[in-house]
Formats: structure tokens, sequence, C-alpha cells
């Protein structure tokens, strides 16, 4: 088992959603600022069918073109087109203070994130998040408006996830999981990769929320 491995394991014991206690204040205003200086654009342009949309936190080239990393990164061969560490340069979009004061918890261990934006009726079906190294990155989430249960319907293996708006979450998303959006509103959600290392691993460890 190599190092990347054994450090993310090591997350996932203490949890398959492990709150932060870093927490973005007034979080609900953040969509409301990113939809008047920025255009969301389509979530995976092979699905165009399904309502979802991105914006870039951060990307190749410091742009909020959403491509090609609102794209799938991975082809069906296994052949990489990049990883998700390729995607470090800070959009506009982390010009919010509270988006770059998570950002700078993390450091230069933040790889390709987003903004979500998933429009009524919106969904991702049961999938597991498989890379060509599978633990070398992890997700961080952050919900950030119409994201409560059961209008916002988010599984993890059987159990229905509960999330408290504006706090970062580690998510284990080498398990299955999958949502569903059945507010009449979008719902919005922050996805951070994060670098698996024992500085990051630390960086989740030392602000675990202990109920």
């Amino acid at each position: 088992m190599d190092k990347e491995t054994q450090l993310y394991m090591l997350l996932a014991t203490y949890g398959l959603q492990i709150p932060l206690t870093l927490s973005m204040a007034d979080a609900k205003f953040i969509p409301e600022w990113t939809e008047e200086k920025f255009k969301y654009v389509q979530y995976n342009t092979k699905r165009p069918d399904i309502r979802r949309e991105g914006l870039s936190i951060t990307s190749l080239d410091g742009g909020v073109s959403g491509r090609p990393d609102l794209d799938s990164l991975y082809k069906a061969d296994g052949i990489d087109r990049w990883s998700e560490m390729d995607f470090n340069v800070r959009t506009p979009v982390a010009d919010h203070p509270e988006i770059k004061k998570l950002l700078d918890h993390f450091g230069n261990n933040v790889g390709r994130s987003h903004i979500l934006k998933i429009n009524p009726g919106g969904y991702f079906p049961p999938h597991r998040d498989f890379r060509k190294k599978l633990f070398d990155t992890f997700r961080i989430i952050v919900p950030l408006l119409n994201t409560d249960y059961p209008s916002f319907t988010f599984m993890l293996e059987d159990k229905v996830l509960n999330w408290e708006t504006g706090r970062p979450y580690f998510l284990d998303t080498s398990k299955q999981h999958h949502l569903f959006n059945c507010y009449s509103e979008p719902s919005y959600w922050i996805v951070l990769n994060v670098a698996t290392n024992e500085e990051s691993v630390e960086q989740v460890l030392g602000k675990m929320k202990y109920s």
C-alpha cells in the first residue's frame, strides 16, 4: 500500500463525512455574488441532458471558461489527459474573501476546484470518484445554498447525508454516492480536490469538529 493510500485510509477511519471547524460566514450569499460577476457553464459537456453547471475556482490557466476543468478528465481507455493537481491556478472566483480563506487553509495542496450548481431536477447518478491513482487527492465539500434534505438528497452508500450550510466537510467519495435536487431553485456547493499528503491530512485532522 503506497503512502497516499495509507494517508487517505487514515482520514477515512475518522468517518466518511467529517465536519471541520472551518466555517464560511454568510455562505448562502456566495452564489448571488458569483451569479452577478461570472457566467456558469455546463458541467461535463458529455452530459448536457443533466441540469448541472459549474464555475471554476481553480483551472489550468486561471480562466473561468470551464474547459477542460469542468469536463471529465478520464478516458474510457484509462489514459488520463491531466491530473487533478494540474488545475491549481486560482481564478477570479477565488478572490471572494471566504473562498480565499478556505483555499489558503490548504495552501499549495489545492487542485481542481469549482462551485457546482445543480439546477432543479439535476442529479448525479450512483458513482465512485475513480482516478488513475485513486487516493492521490481527496474531496472537501462545502454546502452553500439549497442543500437540505429532503428537498436535496445526497446519498453516500445507503446513508442520507445531512449538512450544515457553510461548513466544510471531508467526504470519502471513493464510496458510491449519488444526489438529486428536488428544490424549485438551484443548489450550490463548493468542491475542492486536495492533494493527499501528510500536510493536507493534518490540515483536516487539526480542524475536525467534535460534537
